[in-house]
């Protein structure tokens, strides 16, 4: 049954306990009101077409980028050139999650190639990283119209094909680039700055919070500095978790 349609009924029968606990013999005018507007839902959802992933309990990656290339869950599939899946190694220590594709990465296919990426490399760089080392893909697999912060409903959408991405891929450790990534998995509107500082627990597997590199492209003089010594710090952080999981797992 539909989540929302469960949601639905829940809340008739919550509203005819009310009533009966408070000891009324007939419903009141907004309960019954209520009850009005969830029944209109509920036919609309049963009439509207069915838009919900396919199942993927046992898809393996290569099956998986497939579905995310043929997928029109939502209204960012019609403005698209290219999904982006993500790219780097089958067998990560770290994965990185951005928000969504820019216009690069729409017309390449790839995430993380434009000036952002740049930065993104230097940044993984600084730590001795090389990106085939890592897996780097985003929340969202398509562009979002200017740019624009992708809504709720499309992160909805796309959640699930990152969510097995995460338990076919198996990282231990998890970057999130950004406020939208970082609120997408740990489930919280709380601020990035919030976030930030301290390791996250994620079914078993350790989420670190920093900016994004478009975020740290967007300023100049005293902020930058500001910024670059937070990112400094945030990446100082995952360097000495990353190299400590490494040598547990080599010895």
């Amino acid at each position: 049954m539909d989540s929302q349609v469960k949601k639905a009924i829940i809340d008739v029968i919550s509203l005819f306990k009310g009533a009966k606990e408070a000891g009324l013999k007939q419903v009141p005018r907004t309960h019954l009101e209520k009850i009005i507007r969830i029944e209109k839902e509920i036919e609309k959802l049963r009439k509207s077409p069915k838009k919900t992933a396919t199942s993927l309990e046992s898809v393996d990656l290569l099956t998986l980028e497939e579905m995310v290339r043929k997928c029109t869950l939502c209204e960012l599939s019609k403005g698209r050139k290219n999904t982006v899946f993500g790219e780097g190694s089958n067998h990560p220590i770290l994965m990185l999650v951005g928000e969504a594709p820019g216009r690069e990465e729409d017309i390449q296919g790839r995430p993380f190639v434009g000036r952002s990426g740049e930065l993104l490399t230097k940044m993984l760089r600084a730590i001795g990283l090389e990106r085939k080392e890592v897996f780097i893909t985003s929340v969202i697999k398509c562009r979002p119209p200017r740019n624009r912060t992708p809504r709720k409903e499309e992160i909805e959408a796309c959640l699930p094909y990152l969510l097995k991405q995460i338990e076919l891929l198996d990282p231990k450790l998890i970057l999130c680039l950004g406020a939208t990534s970082a609120r997408a998995l740990l489930k919280t509107e709380s601020s990035l700055s919030s976030l930030r500082g301290s390791f996250h627990d994620f079914d078993g597997r350790k989420i670190l919070v920093t900016y994004h590199p478009a975020y740290l492209l967007r300023f100049g003089g005293s902020r930058l500095i500001d910024l670059k010594k937070q990112a400094w710090h945030d990446l100082q952080m995952l360097q000495r978790e990353y190299e400590k999981i490494k040598m547990e797992m080599e010895n």
